[in-house]
């Protein structure tokens, strides 16, 4: 059989992680590196909106959780099945919710570019 590792003598392409609308670092030698900036300026606290994003996000997690649970120990008799099976759905619908809040005005995600 044939040894198929690359050996360090061989070239290959490697992918790079690039935000939208950004350059390899080769390409743009004008500005500082990704590095340089997130070392120099500290983190900022975040801002009323997402304090409050996240507040709503930690309420509709444990509101979600609470009435998937209650609605899973309901379905042990036939009759709490009449109520659980309801609540589990309502759990899963609040699970989509807060998923639909925490996407809410996010960054779009990072591209990957072909070579």
């Amino acid at each position: 059989m044939e040894d198929k590792r690359v050996t360090v003598a061989e070239e290959c392409v490697e992918p790079e992680l690039l935000g939208p609308g950004a350059s390899p670092r080769g390409q743009d030698a004008n500005g500082p590196r990704p590095e340089e900036v997130f070392a120099s300026r500290p983190a900022e606290k975040p801002g009323i909106f997402t304090r409050l994003k996240m507040f709503l996000a930690g309420l509709l997690a444990l509101v979600a959780v609470g009435l998937f649970l209650l609605g899973a120990v309901l379905t042990s008799t036939i009759i709490g099945a009449i109520i659980g099976i309801p609540l589990i759905l309502a759990g899963v619908a609040v699970f989509f919710l807060l998923f639909k809040l925490l996407t809410l005005g996010g960054k779009p995600p990072v591209v990957f570019r072909r070579f």
